[in-house]
């Protein structure tokens, strides 16, 4: 060979030579051929400017002897030269078929293994640079040729001829490269010898070239030649050496290709030919005797050694030899094994371990978990044999489960889901506790994923998720397992959510249904009833109020699947059943407030059918039973057979005489019963006219039974309900009647003693039946009834009364306040006859109810009032049979406590009670203590004489005034109080005598109040600053102002309260009387300094009402000082007034105490403050305390968060009194700038939020002395002016602001 000029030739002889010109040689030079004279046209131009001789190379390749770097320098020449498609091209146009002989025979030729590979290479590369297939062919066909002829033997050459096929075998798929093997059965025979060799990489190259020929269906008995009979043993031969070589193999390469190959054999049904064939031959030709079990022929001995050969490579670190083994198992068990007995055969062959064993190492790789789950999904048919490989594998299980369940759709979820519930349905006690909780999560998860993402929902695995949940609740474990509630109500909830989404698919609704069926089933049937537990019951139950209810009332109209209707029903009805007492009696309540009759029939109007008709009456008269009591219900289900689908013909049932039939009138007892529950939830079956018609015409025709007490009495009360509630709807719709009708409903009602006690009763019924005059005779009965019940049980009453509407107190109270009826006169009536017929309990239970119905409704009060309850209570209190006036004590309280001032009259009559009470109150006098009844009756006394300030009951309040002994009595346990001293302060509210003190002086309070306004110009008020030695000419009770000071001074906190706003109110007063007639106090210096004194000492009281009060109380005195000499020198002298003043500065300009609270609490002596400012002669020692320094420390502090209506007004004085320079008004001036301050105000203005105005309750009890005790000290504090503002503080805040601008630029010019 020859390069460039250099000739390379075999040593020791004549060499062959191949030639490559230099690029310079002519072209003829070229042609002309090469040097050993081959014709031109053997001789192909390189795109290096060389020629390749083709003889020549082929004379190199076959020469045996020829060096091996010179054939491979050769061979690296062509394979660089075939690169260029132009030297591709001209090759084509000579003789390429001269060099695949040569290139065959030389790989059969040569041990040297690079030298092999580089001839293998070349193949490959000729075969695929777009030679002519035929050459490609011929490759193929000389290849398989050597090897068939196994001249080779089993040398490496052979290896070398194997994988160059193989090379071939995977090349060119276009053209089938194994359809150019010539001799296929020769072929196959010497590959099926081959495979018994012990060499591996043999083995190896064999698979594959077998694997190859059987993907291109190129099979040794496909040959017209082979009979049946050599046909099978071809298969069973070739599989059972595949299956030893996969058994014995060792590398994964191997292994790769052998299962490449029993892939396709499964693919081509070969497993399926086999495991069922009779005839199965060894390699030794031993015959191994068939099994047979449900007639199938079984071969154990190939199920034996497929299950040995596959564990290998399924525990093999290539993902891709164990992705294609699972692949062969699902193939072999989805075709070959026909039976039960094969596949148990391979799961006793651990088959299942292993492939749980894949499933745990699988890392969440997708193609592993589903080849896992979808053979275990067939092996699970084998169900005994299987069941207990499962529960091993169940742990492992529970992961995969939740990966699957997490990918929406994930092609495994199906078979996941149907292995965990076959386990725990075989295996309930295969769980733990926290495997169970982990299930749980995994389906509430799925559950959840369903009804919130807008995802198809796959049915099977909706179904599988509903019947493993169920499945879960019945296991060991789950019991009592707290944490499962959540996940139970949150699976149930969107169980049902996504079967609403998905409405069109009745499967997974049904199963939905099924799902929340069982949950609420296996929670109300445990034995031990948690709190957990209810809460998931509730929690259940409002799910389908929720969800289902509505939907189903939404959909009925358009809804066509009956078994989703009776599904629901039946979901419903399980829980009136099945329900705990409240949960069950709370749902059927909010089933009828949601129409439920109405939809009930809806339903069956739609389908008519038996199944339908029978869920239907089943679930009202469970509806029924609930709501107004055990076998109440009864009459439907006794007749629901014969009652028709249509409300129209169930009321035509009611027009027809039941005289001599006695099923017809059980019928018609249901259909009374259906009409009134639903009537009693505003949920009408058919209109008002035909109702009120079908109602006459049952009256009329039935007459006769109804009268002669033939007719059930419940039947009669359900009967007057329904008419009196018809008619009360004819008031307003003009529906005509029979007054015939209603004669004879008003003569069953006055004569049969119905006891409507017994029924639920609709208030527009009831308020129309004590709208008729005509019988209220038997409706006086009914109330009088109703309060003994009410007054002797109450408790019990009223939880009834929760559950139920029977007439109660509640109804009755009702009733008074919506007026238009005449209950109260009734019941006025009926204290007047029990009086007269000297029936004091009734009396006393009427007083009782009368009383509790104030407590229901306090407007109730007027309604009383207006009805004349004054007269009749006058009436009995001047009885001569009835003596307890504590009984009518606490009505009278709440009656004048609760009702209007405009509404209060009849003042005779009230003074007649008065009189009454006062009479009885006397001779209880002597005590120095009161006990519950004269402390009630002296809080009457109080609420009277409130009301004599409005010119109200003026007359009932002079008997009170005027009455000297109680004045006297009064007066005494006063005096008796003071001489305490001070252990007076120990007299509180809980002791009796502080709470008969606190009550007395409230009533002190009010004659103060009541006698200003009813002897307004006969009060001589001096006389009450006498000594307590002093004989007082007036009799209205008097307590002295030395005595209210004592008691202010040493009283407990309620005492001083109540004695200062007494004190304020008789300043007050002599102030007044002094204004107009100038006189002189009639008293000393020393009397006068004491009251000061007194005062003084609270300013800083912790109660502000009290403080305000003593603040009152000081202005009034200090108001004097224009009227004489002596109050001038009181104040001038005083020294508590400087002491006050000065703490008042120090409060104020500390910078850790000016907090508007703190200012609020300072609030009284900041208006002693303004007041001394105020005198004509104020203090000197004023300008000392608000000096400069003292003015500016407090400017320091201040800033519009802090800032009060008092604080600018004190400003405001001290800038009139000049204590305050140009500098300091105009940081005042700063400080009230609109963008500073007005802005806080408006900010506080809008933060504000107006109190909401508490409504008045009536005492409930006469024991109850405390809450009597803060009405009427509400009622005092409302007089009081300084304590309740009639402005908001921001408006009186921008007013002094604006004063303050205008006085201070006055001033100041």
């Amino acid at each position: 060979m020859r390069r460039d000029g250099v000739v390379f030739q075999e040593e020791g002889g004549e060499g062959w030579q191949m030639e490559l010109f230099d690029e310079d040689a002519d072209e003829d030079r070229e042609m002309a051929g090469c040097g050993k004279g081959h014709r031109p046209s053997m001789s192909v131009a390189t795109s290096e400017g060389g020629v390749i001789c083709l003889a020549c190379l082929s004379a190199l390749l076959s020469d045996p002897r020829a060096l091996t770097h010179h054939v491979s320098y050769a061979l690296s020449q062509l394979s660089t030269a075939i690169r260029c498609p132009d030297f591709v091209r001209r090759l084509a146009g000579r003789q390429p078929h001269l060099i695949v002989s040569p290139l065959v025979r030389a790989l059969a030729s040569f041990d040297d293994e690079p030298l092999a590979r580089q001839l293998i290479d070349l193949v490959s590369d000729l075969s695929e640079c777009g030679l002519p297939r035929s050459v490609f062919g011929d490759f193929v066909s000389r290849v398989s040729d050597f090897i068939s002829s196994g001249g080779l033997a089993w040398s490496r050459r052979q290896f070398f001829m194997l994988h160059c096929l193989g090379v071939l075998l995977n090349s060119r798929q276009d053209c089938n490269p194994a359809a150019h093997i010539r001799d296929k059965a020769a072929l196959f025979s010497i590959l099926v010898t081959g495979l018994q060799l012990p060499s591996e990489e043999i083995r190896g190259e064999i698979l594959f070239v077998l694997y190859k020929m059987f993907l291109q269906q190129v099979m040794p008995w496909t040959d017209e030649s082979n009979s049946e009979h050599d046909y099978s043993l071809k298969e069973e031969s070739l599989l059972k050496l595949a299956l030893e070589t996969l058994l014995k193999a060792q590398k994964d390469d191997v292994r790769t290709n052998c299962i490449a190959l029993l892939l396709v054999l499964a693919q081509r049904g070969v497993f399926e030919n086999l495991f069922g064939n009779s005839r199965l031959l060894s390699l030794n030709s031993e015959r191994v005797k068939p099994m047979k079990e449900d007639g199938l022929l079984l071969s154990s001995s190939l199920v034996d050694m497929f299950a040995d050969a596959i564990k290998g490579p399924l525990l093999s670190s290539d993902i891709q030899l164990q992705t294609n083994t699972l692949d062969l198992i699902f193939h072999t068990v989805s075709s070959g094994f026909s039976s039960v007995k094969q596949i148990q055969a391979l799961i006793e062959k651990d088959i299942a371990d292993y492939v749980f064993e894949v499933l745990r190492l699988s890392g969440n790789q997708d193609s592993v978990i589903i080849s896992c789950l979808h053979i275990l999904d067939i092996l699970a048919t084998a169900d005994e044999a299987f069941v207990h490989r499962l529960a091993v594998g169940f742990n492992i299980l529970l992961p995969v489960l939740r990966y699957v369940i997490e990918i929406p759709l994930h092609p495994a979820q199906n078979h996941a889901l149907k292995l965990v519930w076959t386990c725990i349905t075989h295996c309930p006690g295969i769980m733990s506790i926290s495997q169970v909780e982990e299930l749980a999560g995994i389906l509430a998860q799925l559950f959840k994923r369903k009804a919130t993402v807008e995802l198809p929902i796959v049915s099977e695995a909706f179904t599988l998720a509903c019947l493993t949940f169920v499945e879960l609740l019945k296991s060991p474990s789950s019991c009592n397992i707290n944490q499962l509630a959540p996940l139970i109500q949150e699976a149930s909830r969107n169980a049902i959510i996504s079967s609403i989404s998905s409405q069109e698919d009745s499967v997974i609704f049904l199963y939905s249904l099924y799902l929340v069926k069982e949950l609420y089933s296996s929670i109300v049937e445990e034995c031990s009833i948690t709190c957990a537990k209810q809460e998931l019951e509730k929690q259940i139950t409002e799910t389908c109020e929720k969800y289902l209810l509505p939907w189903l009332a939404r959909v009925i109209d358009e809804m066509q699947d009956e078994e989703i209707v009776l599904g629901i029903l039946e979901t419903f009805h399980l829980i009136l059943l099945k329900g705990s007492e409240i949960v069950a009696r709370c749902f059927a309540e909010f089933l009828v407030s949601s129409s439920w009759f109405s939809l009930a029939f809806g339903c069956l109007g739609f389908f008519p059918t038996a199944k339908m008709k029978t869920r239907i009456y089943m679930m009202l008269s469970s509806v029924i039973d609930l709501l107004l009591g055990p076998d109440l219900g009864e009459p439907i289900r006794d007749c629901y057979l014969n009652l028709p689908c249509d409300p129209l013909e169930l009321i035509y049932l009611l027009g027809q005489s039941n005289l001599q039939d006695s099923f017809l009138a059980s019928c018609q007892s249901a259909v009374l019963m259906l009409l009134y529950v639903s009537s009693l939830y505003d949920d009408r079956l058919t209109d008002g006219s035909q109702l009120l018609a079908s109602l006459e015409q049952y009256i009329l025709v039935n007459y006769n039974n109804l009268s002669s007490g033939a007719t059930h009495p419940m039947i009669g009360s359900q009967l007057v309900h329904l008419y009196a509630l018809v008619r009360s709807d004819t008031l307003n719709y003009k529906i005509p009647y029979s007054a015939e009708v209603e004669k004879s409903i008003f003569n069953l009602i006055a004569q049969m003693n119905w006891d409507l006690l017994s029924i639920d009763l609709h208030p527009r019924a009831l308020k129309w039946l004590f709208q008729q005059e005509e019988i209220s005779t038997p409706l006086s009965f009914l109330i009088l009834n109703v309060c003994r019940s009410y007054s002797t049980n109450k408790d019990q009453i009223c939880l009834r009364a929760n559950s139920i509407k029977l007439l109660d107190i509640q109804m009755i109270a009702e009733l008074i306040v919506s007026g238009d009826n005449f209950v109260i006169q009734l019941m006025l009536s009926l204290l007047v006859e029990g009086l007269e017929e000297d029936r004091k309990n009734d009396i006393v239970h009427l007083i009782t109810a009368m009383t509790d119905i104030l407590n229901i409704f306090p407007r109730a009060s007027n309604e009383f009032i207006l009805h004349g309850i004054a007269e009749t209570l006058r009436k009995v209190f001047y009885s001569v049979y009835f003596n307890q006036i504590e009984t009518c004590s606490l009505l009278i309280f709440n009656v004048l406590y609760l009702a209007d001032h405009a509404a209060l009259c009849q003042d005779e009559d009230w003074r007649g009670i008065i009189l009454k009470l006062l009479e009885h109150l006397k001779a209880k006098l002597t005590s120095s203590t009161f006990g519950q009844e004269e402390i009630l009756i002296i809080a009457i006394f109080s609420l009277i004489l409130h009301y004599s300030t409005r010119q109200i009951l003026v007359e009932a309040s002079k008997a009170i005034l005027l009455d000297k002994s109680l004045a006297l009595a009064l007066e005494r346990i006063v005096h008796t109080s003071c001489g305490k001293g001070p252990t007076l302060v120990s007299c509180d509210e809980d002791t009796p005598a502080g709470e008969t003190l606190i009550f007395v002086l409230l009533l002190y309070f009010f004659t103060l109040r009541s006698s200003h306004i009813i002897f307004s110009g006969a009060m001589n008020w001096q006389e009450f600053f006498q000594s307590s030695d002093e004989v007082h000419g007036s009799s209205v009770f008097c307590i002295k102002c030395h005595d209210i000071c004592r008691l202010l001074h040493f009283g407990p906190t309620v005492v001083k309260l109540v004695s200062s706003h007494c004190l304020m109110e008789l300043l007050t007063r002599i102030s007044d009387q002094r204004g107009k007639s100038n006189n002189n106090l009639k008293l000393s210096m020393k009397y006068l300094e004491s009251i000061m004194t007194v005062t003084e000492g609270l300013l800083f009281y912790e109660d502000f009402s009290t403080a305000t009060a003593c603040r009152v109380c000081l202005s009034r005195l200090l108001g004097w000082e224009k009227l004489g000499v002596l109050e001038k020198k009181v104040i001038r002298n005083s020294r508590w007034f400087r002491i006050i003043m000065e703490e008042l500065a120090m409060a104020l300009a500390a910078p850790s105490l000016a907090s508007r609270s703190f200012i609020n609490q300072h609030k009284p002596a900041a208006h002693v403050a303004i007041i001394l400012l105020q005198l004509n002669e104020s203090p000197p020692w004023l300008n000392s305390v608000f000096s400069s320094s003292c003015i500016s420390g407090i400017l320091g502090n201040l800033s519009a968060c802090n800032l009060t209506p008092d604080m600018v007004k004190l400003f405001k004085e001290l800038t009139i009194r000049k204590y305050m320079n140009k500098e300091q008004v105009d940081t005042i001036h700063h400080l009230f700038q609109v963008r500073v301050c007005r802005k806080q105000v408006y900010t506080d203005s809008f933060g504000e939020q107006t109190p909401k105005e508490d409504l008045p309750k009536a005492i409930k009890n006469h024991d109850d002395m405390g809450d009597i005790c803060n009405v009427l000290i509400q009622l005092m504090l409302s007089s009081n002016k300084y304590c309740n503002e009639s402005k908001p503080e921001h408006e009186k805040l921008l007013e002094e602001i604006d004063m303050f601008f205008q006085i201070s630029t006055t001033v100041m010019e």
